[in-house]
Parts: C-alpha cells; sequence; structure tokens
C-alpha cells in the first residue's frame, strides 16, 4: 500500500513538473517571437534627459513618436507637468 501511495505521488509530481516545463517553454517561445496581443514591441520610447531635484523627486523628459513630454516622478507618484502637444494648442491660440 505504501509503494502504491509513493508511485501515485512520484506520477503526479513528474506530472505538474512536465505541464510546468511545457508552460516555461510556451512562454519563452512567445517572448522570442514577440508573440503577444499587440504584435511586434514598439520601442519608440525615451528618455531625453533627467534632472534631479533632491535624492527622491526628479523631472523627467520623455520622447514618444515625436512628441515631447515633461514629467514629475516623487515617491507619491508621476504627473504630467507640459506635453509638446499643450504648448502647441497653446502658442496656436496665442496667434489668432
Amino acid at each position: 500500500m505504501e509503494t502504491n501511495m509513493l508511485s501515485m505521488l512520484l506520477q503526479s509530481m513528474l506530472g505538474l513538473a512536465l505541464v510546468l516545463g511545457i508552460f516555461a517553454l510556451l512562454v519563452w517561445g512567445m517572448r522570442r517571437l514577440n508573440l503577444h496581443q499587440g504584435g511586434p514591441i514598439q520601442r519608440d520610447l525615451k528618455i531625453v534627459q533627467r534632472f534631479y531635484i533632491d535624492s527622491k523627486n526628479s523631472i523627467v523628459e520623455v520622447r514618444h513618436k515625436d512628441q515631447h513630454y515633461l514629467l514629475g516622478l516623487s515617491p507619491g507618484g508621476m504627473v504630467q507637468l507640459h506635453s509638446d502637444q499643450t504648448f502647441n494648442k497653446t502658442k496656436a491660440g496665442q496667434d489668432e
């Protein structure tokens, strides 16, 4: 009876290891081929410059698809301070 229980436990552990191995192989293959819901990853986000205000707070200029954003970073979160789009709208409003 003990050998039967031991063989069932061993069989269950091997089955679990096989399933986890297949899952890990599928995840590795999807990452390698960039097969995820959105298609290939677009890497057009770039940090242009970063200014440290103090040890915990900073201001970051980020470029994404020819638009520039100014972000404030702190331990409490992230705040958009300015964007190129709002600058262009403000400048267009002054011309009128």
